[in-house]
């Protein structure tokens, strides 16, 4: 892994996750907008990377992406995303910022992961075990990490919630739950859209079309594609949204790809 410090000149340095959600945010909004960068990928699976002591120094939330640029790190993807833009929270417009604060408010992963348990009995079974090994692991970095012994404590603090979270007894609720969300959702876009737009806010392609094009991917990989065709005005837009030149390049997953997932891990990617 390339040192981890700020970029002194040149191109941006990228550390991102094939599969990450977040990781797919901020590649679309830098190809969108030109911005050239170095692209590290990182395991975060097997050999989880994110939990090195240098990346979490770099990154004490443990989390992908993370945008090394000269004078600072960017470990947010919504930050990366408006950076991208040329926006920020100060000088975003009330639609988009609306829009912005909508999608990060919904935790995705419990659609994602909890949509999954629900189906399948086996995953209920090993995904609490592996949350709690994580957990462990976590709190074993601590001891052999002593001056980041608190940041890797916060972190097995995360995992213990998801183990709540992911609490086979209730994540079949859980699920329906985070489904009706994001149906709600898809009403709102099509309500939105239903004027004929091509962007979200309009006159111009912004940060909002970034998260909520990625998030229309979110859905065709949980197999709720039929939910957005039900929508005319969204299928429209969706199908716009997957013609831009930046939708190919930037690598937007709307289904699981095994056999680059296991690339990536074993650092074939």
């Amino acid at each position: 892994m390339p040192a981890l410090e700020p970029q002194p000149a040149g191109k941006p340095r990228l550390y991102h996750a094939l599969s990450s959600y977040y990781s797919m945010i901020a590649r679309l909004a830098l190809i969108e907008s030109g911005v050239a960068y170095d692209s590290v990928v990182m395991d975060i699976h097997l050999k989880m990377a994110q939990q090195e002591p240098d990346y979490v120094r770099l990154n004490p939330n443990m989390t992908v992406p993370t945008l090394v640029l000269p004078d600072r790190f960017l470990d947010q993807s919504r930050d990366i995303a408006e950076y991208a833009l040329g926006v920020s929270d100060a000088t975003l417009d009330g639609d988009t910022k609306a829009w912005l604060d909508l999608h990060y408010g919904y935790p995705i992963e419990e659609l994602t992961f909890g949509g999954l348990l629900a189906r399948n009995a086996l995953a209920r079974r090993m995904i609490p075990k592996r949350l709690e090994a994580a957990r462990r692991r976590l709190l074993e970095r601590a001891k052999q990490n002593p001056d980041l012994a608190k940041v890797y404590e916060a972190r097995a603090a995360v995992f213990a919630g998801r183990i709540r979270t992911f609490d086979p007894a209730s994540v079949v609720r859980l699920a329906e739950k985070r489904r009706a969300d994001a149906i709600g959702f898809m009403d709102r876009l099509e309500q939105t859209l239903g004027d004929g737009r091509a962007v979200l806010v309009p006159p111009a392609y912004g940060v909002a079309d970034v998260v909520w094009t990625v998030f229309l991917a979110r859905m065709e990989f949980v197999g709720m594609t039929a939910e957005i065709q039900k929508r005319p005005a969204l299928a429209r837009y969706w199908r716009a949204m997957q013609a831009r030149p930046s939708f190919g390049p930037a690598d937007i997953w709307t289904k699981l790809h095994v056999f680059r997932l296991i690339g990536g891990m074993l650092g074939l990617a």
